[in-house]
């Protein structure tokens, strides 16, 4: 179905001041589509911001102002946490215990994700393989911070080979980009004896 569910709007805030209320789907803010709740965040933290919205009475759409300060809360609370399926990860790391588990548990347990807005909701780490410029120049400029890497090693060869994925040797290029953007990150290593241990580990340290 068309836009995004709203489940509740907080009595009294510029939502519900505007006449927005629970079965009402969001469309876009300021002519710009919804994605996923990042867009959401970044494009309401505005004065007066414009919702495009569905109204749940009659299916009718409504470009409607909200009456708020930059930074304010809106009041809108989504069905759905970040608005968008999760982005799931093309590597197969020799070291994934996802991949490692048995069989016969249950299925939630089977899916790697690799997603850079769970990194910022909930802490996750990930690769940054499994973006396209576009989604980093993306975080770039919603400036979703910090970022936390799985970088393992900065040795381009090395990396294609732990993560067995070809597009995982440019780590640097991409750690470069974000640090040009001023943006904080975390990095972390899963050491592998004999792989990226040593002057490997040495040189992604360094």
């Amino acid at each position: 179905m068309q836009g995004h569910l709203i489940t509740a709007v907080e009595a009294g805030s510029p939502a519900w001041k505007a006449g927005i209320r629970e079965g009402d789907r969001l469309l876009a803010i300021d002519g710009r589509e919804i994605i996923d709740i990042f867009d959401f965040y970044y494009l309401s933290d505005t004065e007066d911001p414009v919702l495009e919205i569905i109204r749940k009475q009659d299916g009718a759409a409504a470009r409607i102002r909200l009456q708020k300060d930059e930074g304010g809360e809106t009041g809108i609370t989504f069905a759905d946490g970040i608005l968008d399926d999760y982005h799931s990860c093309s590597n197969h790391c020799m070291f994934c215990f996802i991949d490692q588990m048995p069989p016969g548990m249950r299925e939630t347990l089977y899916f790697k994700d690799d997603d850079t807005r769970l990194s910022f909701l909930q802490g996750n780490y990930v690769t940054l393989t499994n973006m396209d410029e576009a989604q980093l120049d993306r975080i770039i400029e919603y400036r979703m911070a910090p970022i936390n890497i799985s970088v393992h090693t900065t040795n381009p060869q090395l990396r294609v080979r732990m993560l067995a994925n070809k597009r995982a040797g440019d780590i640097m290029d991409r750690i470069r980009r974000i640090a040009r953007a001023d943006l904080p990150m975390n990095a972390q290593i899963v050491l592998c004896r004999g792989i990226n241990d040593g002057r490997e580990l040495q040189r992604t340290i360094h």
